[in-house]
């Protein structure tokens, strides 16, 4: 695997050049294709459905994965064989070496985790003859992972000196160690002792040491965490680690990426305003059923509505489009949205949205997960880390009631634009919409823009202008005040109860960020669920409905599924030049 074990001399003359200047050039292109192939060849049970009709061996996604992560790894490898050569302020080539070590670790972690026992790479390729590089045992790789990770934590700046969450900081160290034992602790490697290592990681992000300077907390709002990201703001104290995009591929810099446009709200128009996107992916009926109110417009878990798309668009200009609460699966991931992006005009295939790759709500349920397995019950601190998540996702960190939705009840006629709409009454303030119109003259849709506050009672939805007559709509607040946020009783009796409640946590908080797939593995739960949710398309399962005849395909990369696909094959060319990567994965 020729690829997998030897960089190209472009990249060895880049690292010459580059020297050590920056660590920056590690991993914008790199994560460019973590992104992209996470998506595309990790698709995520339970939460999506993603057409994948029978991952082939020769399938390039996977295997092009697997060179990117290598030559990371080797870049690293050569910062680190000469990383003293270099005269600098020692406290900031410390930096910049824990971060290469990190990122060697951080690269072995996703090879290790996809396809299992793989080539250790810990010094850099210096020769072509150097062909051969043999699969070593996970629990061995996962090993070095470890050592790589902690050596790193005592080196890399905290995020308060950073600044910002696209460099490698003690916070994102500690919070992937946790990680990183956590997928140790459970399958395939089922080392036990690893939960405690878990739990303490993650509870060096909560509780962070006083010279740390800094301490983390969520975002008051669910949809701001991705707002921030669609528009390059940081919020340092949520988002810990993500990938930069920038640009739009207007420019010499081509460090943009795809984030939105794949995994977007579909939209295949011509208006600026909201850009291209693919909408590749698509929810499954479990997952909505997993939210509050799945009968309803709008769950009083505030995390579903912008987690998954609330309407469709279509249309140059585009008009917005909501679904009823039968169209399940037929919605798209709503996390990150491209009419939110800054930068124009927007391309079809290239955008500036950032992705997160460590949370602070990851690291809450992570810690309560361990916590819970080392107790053997559910601790008080455990389920107050669950319900610090919850209590977010209901609203409870916001003020008071807002607007958070409106619903068209009569579209009327004869409109040749949209109509002002007015948002009185109610007791509260700054409530402001934008309506849609089609090409019918109807009001389709009545977009809040400013969900305003302090809100008392259902203020007055006025559609006046645009030529017609006849449109009717009606404001949905919130109900932060009186929706129950803690964890009952019954969830929290037991071990096993707790479990599966942040089992399905995991999902509501999580769902889209590519984690669910090795969730499940390391839970033993991977071919379970893809036979539940198969079954989901094709049958239902009480309360949650079959799929409709325009979605059923999805029933697919489900039906397909096989205890092979919890691991990614090596293709018979790279096996071919490197003897090392026999034997192939079992299956294929």
């Amino acid at each position: 695997m020729l690829g997998f074990i030897f960089p190209s001399i472009l990249i060895l003359l880049r690292i010459c050049f580059d020297n050590l200047s920056v660590i920056a050039f590690f991993c914008f292109s790199f994560f460019n294709q973590v992104i992209y192939f996470l998506h595309f060849a990790c698709f995520q049970m339970l939460n999506i459905f993603f057409l994948l009709v029978r991952i082939n061996v020769n399938v390039e996604g996977t295997t092009n994965a697997g060179v990117h992560w290598y030559d990371g790894i080797n870049r690293a490898n050569f910062l680190l064989a000469n990383a003293d050569k270099v005269d600098m302020d020692e406290g900031e080539l410390a930096a910049i070496k824990g971060e290469a070590l990190f990122l060697r670790a951080f690269f072995h972690l996703l090879l290790v985790s996809n396809w299992g026992d793989v080539p250790l790479m810990l010094e850099p390729i210096s020769s072509a003859d150097q062909t051969v590089a043999p699969r070593i045992a996970a629990r061995e790789v996962y090993e070095q992972i470890l050592a790589d990770m902690k050596q790193a934590e005592a080196m890399v700046k905290t995020i308060a000196e950073i600044g910002h969450g696209g460099r490698v900081s003690k916070s994102a160290v500690r919070g992937m160690l946790a990680r990183v034992c956590l997928y140790m602790a459970g399958e395939p490697i089922n080392d036990s002792s690893k939960y405690n290592e878990a739990r303490d990681w993650a509870k060096k992000v909560i509780d962070p040491a006083p010279e740390d300077g800094f301490q983390h907390d969520l975002n008051p709002s669910y949809q701001q965490v991705f707002m921030n990201m669609c528009q390059d703001r940081y919020d340092i104290k949520e988002s810990i680690w993500e990938v930069e995009f920038y640009g739009n591929s207007a420019d010499a810099f081509q460090e943009n990426g795809r984030v939105g446009s794949n995994n977007g709200i579909a939209y295949s128009g011509e208006d600026e305003t909201y850009g291209y996107s693919y909408g590749f992916i698509q929810v499954t009926g479990r997952l909505w059923h997993l939210y509050d109110d799945a009968a309803s417009l709008l769950s009083s878990d505030e995390r579903r509505e912008w987690a998954i798309a609330p309407y469709r668009i279509t249309g140059t200009p585009a008009v917005e489009i909501p679904f009823t609460t039968t169209q399940i699966y037929e919605r798209t991931s709503g996390k990150w949205r491209r009419e939110l992006e800054l930068v124009t005009p927007k391309n079809k295939n290239a955008g500036p949205i950032n992705f997160p790759l460590l949370r602070f709500s990851d690291v809450l349920l992570m810690f309560a997960e361990a916590d819970n397995m080392v107790n053997q019950e559910p601790s008080d601190e455990a389920v107050e880390a669950v319900n610090r998540v919850r209590r977010r996702a209901y609203g409870k960190y916001l003020p008071h009631e807002s607007v958070r939705m409106v619903q068209v009840l009569n579209g009327g006629t004869g409109y040749t634009s949209a109509p002002t709409v007015t948002i009185t009454g109610g007791g509260g303030t700054g409530a402001a919409g934008k309506a849609f119109v089609n090409a019918n003259g109807t009001v389709t849709r009545v977009k809040i823009i400013e969900e305003g506050s302090n809100y008392t009672s259902t203020p007055i939805i006025a559609l006046t202008g645009g030529g017609g007559s006849g449109a009717e709509a009606i404001a949905l607040l919130s109900t932060r005040q009186t929706s129950n946020a803690d964890l009952t009783n019954d969830q929290t009796a037991t071990q096993e109860s707790f479990q599966e409640l942040i089992e399905d946590e995991r999902a509501r908080e999580l769902c889209f960020e590519t984690l669910r797939k090795h969730d499940l593995i390391r839970w033993g739960k991977f071919m379970i669920n893809m036979k539940r949710i198969e079954n989901d398309f094709i049958n239902g399962d009480f309360p949650v409905p079959r799929a409709s005849s325009s979605t059923a395909y999805g029933v697919l990369g489900f039906q397909n599924a096989s205890p092979r696909d919890m691991l990614w094959p090596f293709s018979p060319r790279e096996m071919a030049l490197n003897r090392g990567l026999t034997p192939q994965n079992p299956g294929w």
